[in-house]
């Protein structure tokens, strides 16, 4: 691990709510919107219902990547909504009610911690003190660093992205025509790998394209890790390894992109001035663009495997897509035209519905707070179960069906409730790429769906599982018959 790099620190007051922190929290982290250092998780939960222990511990990851969200709804009807249990070897509070989850996604009362949370995870894994991703940062802090990021994913920056891929699309779907027979699951990670690094590096070679996969699922190894900050843990050293790559390879390129006129991401990034102080550290920018390629390239991939599986196994909706599609006057529609797709973002989000990419919405309590009556410790780690509700039968007609027009206008199943469908999760730190991966996928399947139809190898009955993102079960061996 290279040495930490010099980095300037945020010109500011502390947050107003900081007489709001336990006090204990405060002096192991310092600013709560920027933590330099970790806490120790809170155990004080015997008076809650649920396990603890590392037997329960190694049973929840298991149980997540084996059978994903159908473990969540088997421990929502032992335990109901509010319960204790484990991530791996940490203890944590797991709530499904809708009502108490968009609590923690709104964080009106900033009650919870994004930072403390995705630092538990991620943090010592950076060359600084700091972790500094959207997700790693918090109140005032975050909302500087999103107006940074903002005109990265405007809609003429989203334009030059969707060109770019096109032509990576096209090729790859060429191959896949040629083959007729493919794992859809991992040749579509590896396209979504060449897609990231043109549109977030500006760079069009499948052998860094690799190596940026290879870092990037390293680094996921981290979520999953029974011990962290230690050379003894094996998924750490791992995720260390990935993140040791990412930065190696890119902060060097930061360096030349200051003073340019690229259009990739990583260029539109360094060209933007930051009305903070603070965010012109080239340290603290490679750190916030680190973080946004998690966030992008290993959802969007994931979530067009899952419905690559839905299409080939519900064919009427395939000719439907293709139908909408060929509507379209041109071959290389705008990003503008992409969203008159309306069935494809029906099926788009009843993907992301049945088969979440992050059901779970994590925070760590910054102050002792009382959810349904339940007592919460400060200091406590506390995932709301998103993906859950999303096929909770209280809130959605036969929740395990395939069955887009639930989207529709007509029937608005996902506006029954403000937090019963949040696949890109919600409030301040609502995913700021979503529409970028809603315009990939429709231009994706645009250019597929007029050229071949694709049936499964070999039907097969899927699961939902996290490995850790969230994904459809096995390869997705498909046969593409040309039209």
């Amino acid at each position: 691990m290279a040495a930490a790099a010099t980095h300037s620190k945020p010109r500011r007051e502390p947050e107003r709510s900081a007489d709001l922190v336990d006090p204990s929290i405060l002096s192991a982290v310092g600013d709560v919107a920027r933590p330099r250092g970790f806490i120790r998780l809170n155990h004080d939960l015997d008076h809650l219902p649920g396990r603890t222990g590392w037997v329960a511990g190694v049973e929840s990851i298991v149980g997540m990547v084996r059978q994903g969200e159908v473990h969540f709804a088997s421990l929502i009807g032992r335990y109901g909504p509010v319960f204790k249990h484990m991530m791996g070897l940490d203890p944590v509070v797991l709530i499904a009610d809708p009502d108490h989850v968009w609590t923690l996604a709104r964080n009106d009362d900033r009650a919870w911690s994004a930072a403390l949370a995705w630092g538990h995870y991620f943090g010592g894994l950076y060359p600084s003190e700091t972790s500094d991703g959207l997700l790693n940062l918090d109140f005032d802090l975050h909302r500087d660093a999103r107006r940074l990021l903002q005109p990265a994913f405007g809609g003429p920056a989203i334009g030059g992205y969707v060109e770019s891929a096109r032509p990576l699309f096209a090729e790859a779907i060429d191959d896949w025509m040629r083959r007729g027979t493919i794992r859809f699951k991992p040749e579509v990670r590896r396209l979504f790998a060449r897609v990231s690094a043109k549109i977030f590096m500006g760079v069009d070679d499948p052998a860094e394209a690799e190596m940026l996969d290879r870092a990037m699922t390293d680094g996921w190894q981290a979520i999953l890790a029974l011990r962290r900050r230690t050379r003894w843990g094996l998924g750490w050293r791992r995720a260390q390894r990935g993140l040791d790559t990412l930065w190696a390879t890119l902060r060097p390129r930061m360096e030349s992109r200051r003073g340019g006129s690229g259009t990739d991401l990583l260029s539109r990034l360094c060209q933007t001035r930051a009305e903070a102080t603070w965010l012109d550290d080239d340290d603290t920018r490679m750190r916030l663009f680190i973080g946004m390629m998690f966030g992008a390239f290993d959802t969007t991939a994931s979530g067009t495997a899952s419905m690559a599986y839905l299409l080939a196994r519900h064919p009427m909706w395939q000719e439907r897509l293709r139908d909408e599609a060929r509507a379209l006057p041109d071959e290389a529609p705008t990003p503008d035209a992409l969203k008159t797709l309306e069935r494809q973002e029906w099926v788009w989000k009843e993907t992301l519905r049945l088969y979440p990419v992050a059901g779970i919405l994590s925070r760590v309590t910054l102050r002792e707070v009382s959810l349904g009556g339940a007592r919460i410790p400060a200091g406590t780690l506390v995932s709301g179960l998103t993906g859950a509700a999303s096929r909770d039968p209280k809130w959605w007609t036969d929740p395990l069906r395939f069955d887009p027009e639930r989207f529709s206008p007509e029937r608005a199943e996902d506006k029954r409730h403000k937090a019963t469908y949040l696949p890109f999760g919600a409030g301040a730190h609502a995913c700021v790429g979503a529409q970028l991966a809603g315009v990939e996928v429709k231009a994706f399947w645009h250019q597929l769906l007029r050229r071949g139809r694709l049936r499964l190898a070999k039907d097969y009955e899927a699961r939902h599982c996290y490995t850790p993102i969230g994904i459809v079960s096995g390869d997705v061996e498909v046969i593409l018959e040309p039209l």
